[in-house]
């Protein structure tokens, strides 16, 4: 389906401009999202009410984090130097490349979750893929796909792409909260279904794992715009719950490489570490969300 173009709104995505204390508050919940911390325990009481105009301020301070903490121009000159080597074992590289995939990853999840039609634009998916593809490339030193997917990203950040991806992340329509409430009990339906089953694929638990991701983030958001201790503590559970799925997730990727298991069709049981807080959240999202 194609990302249709929204009508024109009175929403300016520079202005207001938030401070850089918010921002780097911002940044600071997205390096830390997938940090288990086993004590957390999922909030109880009544959860601060959403506002009819937190999507589209969430939204502005997602795009502000992108647009003010990545340079274009910049960041495709560390793509290109990296695609020169074939690789790159340089930290500050390293942290740059990552910090700018946070970014991207960030505001993906935002479009998801903040604009009304509730998925990604295509070219921002894109520009994310391939980063994560190049990421990981260089991290296993894998000089070859290095190259190609730099290569690919490296075009896509030309401008006569580049402008496609900003002009698909103005193009935004603000949800509101009654598509908001929607959309997350949607996405409680599909890990509820999933947990039916008494085992998961590799595949089926990674699906589970990114609606947690994007849970995370519109929380790690909110918690900015609205810093209530409600919505700090979930997202101190939400880590923990990503944190453990992820590296279970690192571990059923390494075994599809080394042969020992297949990802899309070996089925197991889901550890209870993960099982009972991903059901303690199911329950709380039968009163909200």
């Amino acid at each position: 389906m194609g990302y249709k173009k929204a009508p024109k709104k009175n929403i300016s995505l520079a202005n207001p401009r938030f401070t850089d204390a918010e921002l780097d508050q911002l940044f600071e919940n997205v390096l830390l999202d997938d940090e288990p911390h086993l004590e957390a325990i999922c909030p109880d009481g009544d959860r601060p009410a959403l506002k009819e105009h937190d999507s589209e301020e969430c939204y502005r301070l997602c795009w502000q984090l992108l647009e003010r903490g990545v340079k274009i121009p910049d960041f495709r000159r560390l793509v290109l130097t990296i695609i020169r080597r074939g690789g790159t074992e340089d930290a500050e590289e390293k942290q740059a490349f990552k910090y700018a995939r946070a970014r991207f990853k960030h505001i993906r999840f935002a479009c998801a979750n903040m604009d009304e039609r509730h998925r990604y634009p295509w070219s921002v998916n894109l520009v994310t893929s391939l980063m994560g593809h190049m990421q990981d490339a260089f991290k296993n030193r894998q000089k070859g796909k290095t190259i190609l997917w730099g290569a690919l990203l490296w075009a896509a950040l030309m401008p006569p792409f580049y402008n496609i991806v900003r002009w698909q992340l103005a193009d935004f329509r603000p949800a509101s909260v009654s598509s908001l409430m929607t959309y997350f009990a949607d996405q409680n339906r599909k890990i509820k279904t999933a947990l039916k089953d008494d085992k998961v694929t590799g595949h089926k638990f990674h699906n589970i794992r990114k609606i947690i991701s994007r849970r995370i983030s519109f929380n790690d958001t909110l918690r900015v715009i609205h810093p209530a201790n409600w919505n700090h503590q979930m997202s101190f559970y939400l880590a923990t719950i990503n944190g453990l799925m992820g590296d279970m997730h690192d571990e059923l990727v390494e075994k599809q490489i080394r042969g020992e298991q297949d990802y899309t069709q070996f089925a197991f049981p889901i550890p209870d570490s993960i099982l009972s807080r991903l059901k303690t959240l199911l329950k709380l999202g039968e009163t909200g969300f």
